[in-house]
C-alpha cells in the first residue's frame, strides 16, 4: 500500500516501523488500516482493536475483487460491532455529504468520485461512494470498509486526486477526535501480523 503512503508521507506524516497489535501500540493511534485480511486476528487482538474503536480510534478496512480478504475483514468488522459485511460485486458513485470524509477539512469532495478498479461490495453502514465505501460510527471512533484496495487503483501519490484527498480528510477526522479539536501532526506506522497483508497507525504526536 506504499501509494497511500505516500500520499500520507507528502501530507507530513511519518511512515513508522512494523510493530504488533497490542493495546500498547494502539493507544497511541489515530488510525489504523487492514489490508486483504486473509485471516483473522486472534480473539486479544480482536478486543485491542474494538476497545481502541470505542475510544475514538479510526479503522479502515480494505477488501479486493472476488472477496479477496473477506475472511479476515469480515471478522473484523463482525467483531467491532458494525453491520457492514463484504460480499458481492461493488459499483462505485459519486461521494455523498453528511460525512467529515468527504466534506470535513481539508477537501470538500461531495459530488467527486473514487478512482477504483472492481472490488467486493460493501453492505450495511452509511454509503459514501455507492457499494464501493461506507463506513459507521462506533463509540467515539469510525470504522471505513473499501470494496478494494483503492490506494493504488488509478491513483496519483498527491493530494490532487480524489482518492488521495479522501484519505487526508480521513487523517484529519482523527486528529480533530483529539482533546481540544485540534489537528495534531500524526504519524503512520505500518503494521504485519495475524496473518494481515498490511496495517498502518497513525500516531499522535502532541
Amino acid at each position: 500500500m506504499s501509494n497511500l503512503s505516500a500520499t500520507l508521507s507528502g501530507a507530513g506524516h511519518t511512515i513508522l516501523a512494523d510493530n504488533a497489535i497490542t493495546d500498547g501500540n494502539l493507544g497511541l493511534a489515530d488510525l489504523y488500516w487492514i489490508g486483504e485480511a486473509f485471516s483473522s486476528p486472534t480473539a486479544g487482538e480482536l478486543t485491542s482493536l474494538t476497545n481502541w474503536v470505542n475510544g475514538g480510534g479510526i479503522l479502515l478496512v480494505f477488501f479486493d475483487s472476488s472477496c479477496s480478504g473477506c475472511s479476515g475483514g469480515n471478522a473484523v468488522l463482525s467483531a467491532i460491532g458494525t453491520s457492514m459485511v463484504a460480499a458481492g460485486s461493488a459499483s462505485a458513485a459519486p461521494f455523498t455529504g453528511g460525512s467529515p470524509a468527504t466534506e470535513g477539512g481539508p477537501y470538500n469532495i461531495v459530488g467527486q468520485e473514487l478512482l477504483t478498479s472492481p472490488g467486493t461490495a460493501i453492505t450495511g453502514g452509511t454509503a459514501l461512494a455507492g457499494s464501493f465505501l461506507a463506513y459507521q460510527s462506533i463509540g467515539s471512533g469510525y470504522v471505513f470498509a473499501f470494496a478494494d484496495r483503492s490506494d493504488h487503483n488509478g491513483f496519483v501519490n498527491t493530494a490532487a486526486s480524489v482518492n488521495g484527498q479522501l484519505f487526508l480528510n480521513i487523517a484529519a477526522m482523527g486528529g480533530a477526535a483529539q482533546p481540544g479539536g485540534e489537528v495534531p501532526e500524526p504519524a503512520t506506522q505500518a503494521l504485519l501480523g495475524a496473518g494481515l497483508v498490511a496495517l498502518a497507525v497513525f500516531r499522535y504526536r502532541k
